[in-house]
């Protein structure tokens, strides 16, 4: 980053204009409501009384605790403001974030095939990783199902049908956000969706917090395929980092300091899920 032109930066961001930023804005807003229904298909299960919070309170304070907590999972903190037994709360967490996951994962994987033709010979091994993640993702969730009374219950079939979609709108919304800026270089909107998922891999490793450095770093690199000067590469990233992240956060960081949220760390155990309707 230290070869990086602030002044050619600027002059990059004011030639994307005002329109732009609107655009990649207004985007931003309609991947907060794809990430909220996604929460709220995967959490209402296992809400087993009203909740004392509103969901949309607890949704937004999320988006500040990724500076807090390293790596893609910063959100994780928000189910502490949810009352319910730790094992419900994580089920609801993992059935938000996994498919957002899976969906990351596959076009990851094909973001590589295509940019990275020489790592291709690897992909064989999926034939024996696959099956192994399914087993052992399946047999976690036997054993949680008779470990922990009322998982049993939980929709899980019914949840990801909902959350798969929505975890490829999101993708679909980011490339959107990152093309708005790009195309003016000549990049397709398919390399730019390939980028983006490869990116979104990148900062679900936890060593940054609210992936500060990754998105970027990954970003430049990624884009080195198309010849495209640093500053111009970067401010995509940038950009969807203010309207994804940095303005969401700062709302849930005002609405955990005004209406004095705390944290449920010891719920009771007795706590039932909702009977299937």
């Amino acid at each position: 980053f230290s070869s990086i032109d602030i002044r050619q930066l600027a002059a990059y961001l004011k030639n994307a204009g005002l329109k732009t930023f609107v655009l990649i804005l207004v985007a931003g807003m309609v991947l907060w409501l794809t990430e909220y229904l996604r929460f709220s298909i995967s959490l209402k299960p296992v809400i087993d009384e009203p909740l004392k919070t509103p969901l949309r309170r607890i949704f937004f304070s999320g988006y500040a605790l990724r500076f807090i907590i390293p790596g893609g999972h910063g959100e994780v903190g928000k189910m502490a403001f949810v009352s319910g037994p730790y094992s419900y709360r994580l089920v609801a967490y993992l059935m938000d974030k996994g498919s957002l996951a899976a969906v990351v994962l596959i076009g990851g994987l094909a973001g590589i095939w295509k940019l990275y033709p020489t790592t291709r010979v690897y992909y064989r091994l999926l034939v024996i990783i696959i099956p192994l993640v399914c087993f052992g993702a399946g047999y976690i969730i036997r054993k949680s199902k008779k470990g922990f009374p009322g998982i049993g219950k939980y929709p899980f079939k019914n949840v990801l049908a909902a959350n798969i979609p929505l975890s490829i709108a999101h993708v679909m919304i980011m490339a959107l956000q990152y093309w708005l800026v790009l195309k003016a270089y000549g990049v397709s909107f398919f390399s730019t969706y390939t980028t983006v998922n490869i990116v979104l891999c990148a900062i679900m490793i936890p060593i940054s917090f609210a992936g500060l450095g990754v998105r970027e770093w990954t970003t430049l690199q990624l884009l080195k395929f198309y010849s495209l000067p640093k500053e111009s590469a970067i401010l995509a990233p940038l950009l969807v980092f203010l309207c994804n992240v940095f303005i969401p956060a700062l709302i849930g960081a005002i609405v955990i300091l005004f209406f004095k949220m705390k944290p449920k760390l010891f719920p009771k155990d007795s706590a039932t899920l909702h009977q299937q309707r």
